[in-house]
C-alpha cells in the first residue's frame, strides 16, 4: 500500500508527538510506510500574547491540520487532544486516542522552589494559559503572570535568562521532549486541573477512509478516550474553547468515575471548584450535572465577565 500521510504541526514538541504514534502505529503494522506533512499553523506563527486575549482562538493550533485532511494532503492528523475545538468539524473523525501521559501541569523554577507556595514574593511565572493565571493568582494573589511562547526549549531558555523566575508547562510535554530534569515540581490537581485532555492525543481522520480508519483504530486507549471525552463535555456544556479559565479532570477506577472542575476568573477570585462520583454507565449524566453546577454556583457570571472582557 501507499505510505499513509501524517500531518503534524512543525513544532518540535508536534513532530516528537507525532513520531511517538508512527511507533505506535508500526508496532501493530510492521510494513506500514508513514510520510510527515509538517504543517505551521496560526498558534506556531502568532506567539505574542496571551491567548484568551483573542476571540478567535478557536482552531489556533488544529485548523490548517484539519483542512489538510479535507483537501486529502493528508490522510491522518495528529494533535494535542485539548487543542481540539469540541465541535467536530463534518467529513473528520477522531478515530483514536492512545493510552494518555500524566495530564498534570509542572513547574519549572529558576531559584530551587519545589511549590506554588514556595515561590518568592512577587514572583514572575511565565504562561500564557488562562486556566493555569486563574489557578495560580488563586493559591498566589502576590505574583505576576506574563505571557511565555513558543518552544519548551525557548520558554526554559528565557527562564534561565532572567526573564522569568518560574514557568508552569504541561507534564506531558515535558516527559515527551524528554525535559523531565528540568522539572521543579509535579503540581497536585488539589491545586492544579488541568486543562481537559491535557496529555492525551487526538488521531483524526477523514470519516470515509477506511484504509486510514481501520490502521488508526488499532492504537484507541478506551480509558484514555472515555477520560478525555468526560472532561472536553464539560468543556462542551460550558460553551466554551480552549481559552476559557476551566480545568477538568476525570479519574477512572474500575466501574467508578470521579471528575473534578473548576472556573475561576483570571485575578484569581471568585474561584469554583466541583467534584462528582458515579458509576462508568452514568458517567456522561454526571459530567453534565458537574458542568451545570459550575454554572449554578457562580461558573455563568465568570463565564459571562471574562467574555465581556475579551470583546
Amino acid at each position: 500500500m501507499p505510505a499513509i500521510r501524517i500531518a503534524t504541526r512543525a513544532s518540535k514538541l508536534a513532530i516528537a508527538q507525532t513520531k511517538l504514534v508512527c511507533n505506535m502505529l508500526r508496532e501493530v503494522n510492521a510494513d506500514l510506510q508513514i510520510e510527515l506533512v509538517e504543517i505551521s499553523t496560526r498558534g506556531d506563527r502568532d506567539k505574542s500574547d496571551f491567548l484568551y486575549k483573542s476571540s478567535s482562538s478557536v482552531g489556533f493550533f488544529t485548523s490548517e491540520l484539519e483542512k489538510a485532511l479535507l483537501e486529502n494532503a493528508a490522510d491522518v492528523a495528529v494533535h494535542s487532544f485539548k487543542d481540539l475545538p469540541t465541535a467536530i468539524t463534518p467529513g473528520l473523525a477522531i478515530t483514536a486516542v492512545p493510552k494518555r501521559v500524566s495530564p498534570a501541569d509542572a513547574l519549572i523554577c529558576s531559584d530551587g522552589s519545589t511549590s506554588i507556595k514556595g515561590l518568592k514574593p512577587g514572583a514572575v511565572v511565565g504562561t500564557s494559559s488562562v486556566r493555569r493565571i486563574a489557578q495560580l493568582k488563586h493559591l498566589r494573589p502576590d505574583v505576576h503572570a506574563r505571557p511565555c511562547r513558543g518552544n519548551v526549549d525557548t520558554r526554559i531558555g528565557k527562564l534561565r535568562g532572567g526573564q522569568y523566575d518560574a514557568l508552569i508547562l504541561a507534564h506531558a510535554g515535558l516527559i515527551r521532549m524528554g525535559k523531565e530534569d528540568e522539572i521543579s515540581a509535579v503540581l497536585p490537581f488539589e491545586d492544579f486541573l488541568p486543562a481537559p485532555a491535557q496529555g492525551a492525543l487526538a488521531i483524526q481522520t477523514r470519516s470515509d477512509d477506511k484504509t486510514a480508519n481501520v490502521i488508526v483504530s488499532q492504537i484507541d486507549d478506551n480509558g484514555a478516550r472515555l477520560r478525555a471525552e468526560l472532561e472536553r463535555r464539560i468543556l462542551a456544556r460550558l460553551h466554551g474553547g480552549c481559552s476559557i479559565p476551566l480545568g477538568a479532570l476525570a479519574m477512572v477506577e474500575g466501574d467508578a468515575v470521579s471528575i473534578s472542575a473548576m472556573i475561576a476568573d483570571p485575578a484569581g477570585e471568585p474561584f469554583v471548584r466541583e467534584q462528582i462520583r458515579a458509576q462508568r454507565q452514568d458517567a456522561e449524566a454526571a459530567a453534565d450535572e458537574l458542568a451545570e453546577s459550575l454554572l449554578a454556583n457562580g461558573g455563568a457570571e465568570i463565564l459571562a465577565r471574562f467574555n465581556r472582557d475579551r470583546e
